[in-house]
C-alpha cells in the first residue's frame, strides 16, 4: 500500500512539470510573438545584413548612413586600354561619385504574416533590392580632365636593347594608346559598385603600335651581336689594340631613326674608358713657351713645341662608325695641345706700369677680383683692374653707414656721444649689430628705408656703382670704396674731426691679414668677408707716400692679397 501511494505521487509530479513546460513555453512564444508583433517599423531587424555589412538593429535612418559611408570608401579600379594593372584606384569619395541608400533601406519590411511566426524575428530573409545606380558630382569631371584624360593620349614605347656582358637582351615594345573624352565618361558612368566585391571599369583605347616592334629589336640586336663580337679594332699612331666587346656594348644608346632602331655610341661612358686605357697611350706633353714682358708689351719670346692629346669626341664618332658597319677599325684621333706660357714680368713705376701690376696678378691668380689703386701724393699715380666690376660688399659697407652717420652729426641732427661707442665697434669689431642698429636709425625705425638713405647718400657724392636697395646686395665697387678713401683722406665731405674719428676707428681695425700684412707703412683699412668673398679698402701711410688701395676678390686668400700689397708697394718705391 506504501509503495502504491508513492508511484502515484511520482506520477503526479511528472504531469505537473510537463503542465509547467507547456505552460512556459507559451509564455515565452507568446512574449517572443508580442515582441515581434510590436518590433518598430523604422528599425532592422537583429540579424540584418546588407550587402555583406552587418546593421542589425540599426534604425534605417542609421543603417543608411553606414551604408553610405561604406560606399563611399569603396574604390573603383579604372584600367586604361590594355594595361593589367590598374591606372588608378580612388575611393568614390575621391571622384565625387556617391551612392544614395535611403530609398533601398526605407523599402526594407517586416511583414504582419512572418511576425506571428514565432521566432522569425531572427531568422526570416527580408527582401532587399541590389545597391542603387551611383550620382556623378561637379568633381566628377574635373578628375577624368585631370587625372584620366593625360593618360589617354599614352605614347607607343619602341622596343629596345640593353647590354649584360655580351649579350645584348630584349627591351619589350609597349603599345600606345588614344581615347575620347565621351568614351571615358561613358565608360566611368556604366560602374555598379556593390560592396564586397570589385568595381573595375576598363576605359578601351585605340591602340597605337611603336615603331620598332620586338622582332625588329631582335633582329637589329643579333647583327650587333655579331658585328662586335670580337670587340673594336683601335689604332693609335704607333699600335693597335681591341676595345673589348662588353664594352663597347655597355657605351650604346638607342634611338629610333625613321622606323629602324639605330645605336649610338655614349660619349660620356666611352669617353671615361678611353681616357682612362686610351689617352695616355697618344699624348705628347706640351713643351713650354718662355715670354718677357715690360708692363703690358711682350719684349721677348721662346715658343715651346705642342703637344697632343686624346681627341674624345672624335675618336667615339670614329667607333661609332664600326657599329653601324661602315668601317672595320676604329682610329683613336688627336688634337693639339699648344705649350704652356711662363711669363717673366716686370713693370715700369708709371701709371701704365702699375696698372699691368694690377692686370697681371688678377689674371695669374685663383679667383676674381677688381682692384683699384690712387695715389693721394707724390707721383699721383692711378691705376685700376676690373674696379668698376661690382661685388657684394661683404663688411664694407660699414664705411658708407659711416658715412651717413658722421654726415648728419656735422649737420647737427646725430649726437657722436649717442653713436661713439657703436660706430667704433661697427668699423675696428666689424660689429654687424651695431651696424644693422645704425642703418636701422638712419631710417627712422625701418632697415630697408635706412638702406635707401645710405645710398642715396652715397650717390650723391659720386659713389655713382654703390647701391644698398637692388636685390641680391648691397653691392659696391673698388673704384668706389677708392673714392670713398680718398675723400675721407684729404678732408673732402668729413670735417675735420669725423675724419678723424673714421680714420682712428680704421687704424684700430682687428682684421690685418690682408693688406696691413703685405704694406710697408700703416694702415687704416676695412675688411670684409663673407662665403667667398674677401675685401680690403686700405688707406696706407706709407715710407714713400700716401695712397688708397681696395681689393675686392672672389675666391681669393688673405695671404694672396698680402703679397699683392707687398709687390704694390716694391713698384711704387721705384
Amino acid at each position: 500500500m506504501h509503495k502504491l501511494k508513492a508511484r502515484a505521487a511520482k506520477a503526479l509530479v511528472r504531469v505537473n512539470w510537463k503542465r509547467f513546460g507547456v505552460y512556459g513555453a507559451a509564455v515565452v512564444v507568446g512574449l517572443l510573438l508580442l515582441v515581434q508583433v510590436f518590433y518598430p517599423n523604422d528599425r532592422l531587424l537583429p540579424l540584418a545584413r546588407i550587402d555583406g555589412l552587418s546593421v542589425g538593429g540599426m534604425t534605417k535612418r542609421d543603417a543608411t548612413k553606414v551604408l553610405n559611408s561604406a560606399y563611399q570608401q569603396h574604390q573603383a579600379k579604372i584600367y586604361m586600354g590594355v594595361d593589367t594593372d590598374p591606372f588608378v584606384s580612388p575611393h568614390l569619395s575621391d571622384i565625387d561619385v556617391a551612392v544614395d541608400n535611403a530609398a533601398r533601406v526605407e523599402a526594407i519590411s517586416y511583414p504582419v504574416i512572418m511576425r506571428l511566426i514565432p521566432t522569425s524575428l531572427f531568422w526570416v530573409s527580408l527582401k532587399r533590392s541590389a545597391p542603387p545606380a551611383p550620382t556623378f558630382g561637379a568633381k566628377f569631371e574635373t578628375f577624368v580632365d585631370q587625372s584620366l584624360m593625360k593618360e589617354c593620349t599614352k605614347k607607343p614605347v619602341d622596343a629596345s636593347l640593353k647590354a649584360t656582358g655580351t649579350t645584348l637582351e630584349l627591351v619589350p615594345a609597349v603599345p600606345g594608346g588614344q581615347c575620347e573624352r565621351a568614351d571615358v565618361l561613358g565608360a566611368l558612368k556604366t560602374m555598379r559598385p556593390v560592396l564586397g566585391a570589385d568595381t573595375v571599369i576598363k576605359v578601351g583605347q585605340k591602340v597605337i603600335q611603336p615603331s620598332v616592334a620586338d622582332d625588329m629589336a631582335r633582329a637589329y640586336g643579333r647583327t650587333l651581336t655579331i658585328r662586335l663580337a670580337s670587340g673594336v679594332s683601335l689604332v693609335t699612331n704607333s699600335e693597335s689594340f681591341t676595345l673589348p666587346a662588353a664594352d663597347v656594348l655597355s657605351w650604346l644608346d638607342y634611338v629610333v631613326d625613321g622606323d629602324s632602331l639605330v645605336a649610338r655610341v655614349n660619349a660620356d661612358r666611352a669617353g671615361s674608358y678611353l681616357s682612362g686605357a686610351v689617352a695616355s697611350k697618344v699624348a705628347v706633353k706640351p713643351g713650354v713657351s718662355y715670354i718677357t714682358t715690360v708692363d703690358f708689351t711682350e719684349t721677348a719670346r721662346i715658343n715651346g713645341a705642342s703637344g697632343q692629346a686624346l681627341d674624345i669626341n672624335g675618336t667615339v664618332a670614329s667607333i661609332e662608325h664600326v657599329v653601324r658597319g661602315d668601317a672595320d677599325t676604329a682610329s683613336a684621333l688627336t688634337v693639339s695641345v699648344p705649350p704652356t706660357e711662363q711669363y717673366t714680368r716686370s713693370y715700369s713705376p708709371t701709371d701704365a706700369g702699375l696698372s699691368a701690376l694690377l692686370a697681371n696678378y688678377a689674371k695669374d691668380h685663383t679667383g676674381t677680383y677688381g682692384i683699384s689703386l690712387v695715389e693721394l701724393d707724390g707721383k699721383k699715380r692711378r691705376a685700376d683692374s676690373d674696379g668698376d666690376k661690382k661685388f657684394v660688399t661683404a663688411s664694407t659697407y660699414k664705411l658708407f653707414v659711416a658715412y651717413s652717420v658722421l654726415k648728419r652729426i656735422d649737420g647737427g641732427t646725430r649726437s657722436w656721444d649717442t653713436d661713439a661707442d657703436c660706430f667704433n665697434k661697427m668699423i675696428s669689431q666689424s660689429d654687424n649689430a651695431c651696424a644693422e642698429s645704425l642703418q636701422t636709425s638712419l631710417g627712422g625705425g625701418s632697415i630697408s628705408k635706412g638702406a635707401g638713405t645710405i645710398t642715396k647718400d652715397i650717390n650723391a657724392i659720386g659713389l655713382k656703382n654703390s647701391n644698398f636697395t637692388e636685390a641680391g646686395g648691397p653691392f659696391t665697387t673698388a673704384n668706389d670704396l677708392a673714392l670713398l678713401l680718398g675723400m675721407l683722406q684729404s678732408g673732402q665731405n668729413f670735417s675735420p674731426t669725423n675724419r678723424e674719428r673714421l680714420i682712428n676707428a680704421m687704424l684700430a681695425n682687428a682684421y690685418r691679414k690682408g693688406i696691413p700684412a703685405g704694406a710697408n707703412g700703416s694702415v687704416a683699412d676695412k675688411v670684409g668677408f663673407m662665403d667667398g668673398l674677401l675685401h680690403d679698402a686700405a688707406i696706407v701711410y706709407s715710407p714713400s707716400g700716401t695712397y688708397v688701395l681696395v681689393v675686392m676678390s672672389n675666391g681669393s686668400s688673405w695671404a694672396t692679397i698680402a703679397d699683392f700689397a707687398k709687390q704694390i708697394d716694391t713698384l711704387r718705391a721705384q
